[in-house]
């Protein structure tokens, strides 16, 4: 698996490359506010290391090192469900050394929600993974 990319803010990392429309409006939506003001810190990163890997060997590529290895406690991706499906919920990976809450998918504008909450600390990863529907997708509380 590639490395974490060394990012300053949660990194979005691209890991389907069939569609560079798709892969704009993804970015657009996320680094736009919401309505309450919140905006994303996240870094955009394309790793064609990820192409073709299936969700589950996506997150069991990078191990839960947070903080002791990585500096963000969550990553985003976007891939090939992303892409293929008309909600883009992007696969979020838990970077958490210690908890064991598995990836879930959220729609891109709950990115700045999850981002915020967790790089500060207000909200555990679980919170946000449990609040994801029966279809796996967090699409808000």
């Amino acid at each position: 698996m590639a490395d974490l990319p060394e990012t300053w803010c949660v990194p979005v990392i691209r890991a389907d490359f069939r569609d560079d429309g798709v892969w704009e409006q993804l970015k657009d939506e996320i680094v736009s506010p919401t309505e309450e003001g919140f905006v994303a810190g996240v870094e955009f990163v394309e790793d064609r290391a990820l192409i073709g890997l299936s969700e589950t060997a996506i997150a069991a590529g990078y191990p839960r090192a947070y903080p002791r290895q990585h500096r963000h406690p969550v990553m985003f991706v976007v891939d090939t469900v992303t892409v293929s499906l008309p909600e883009r919920p992007l696969l979020v990976i838990n970077l958490n050394e210690g908890d064991e809450t598995g990836p879930f998918r959220t729609l891109p504008r709950q990115v700045q929600a999850i981002e915020s909450n967790l790089s500060i600390a207000n909200m555990d990863f679980f919170e946000f993974a449990r609040s994801a529907g029966p279809d796996g997708v967090f699409r808000g509380f």
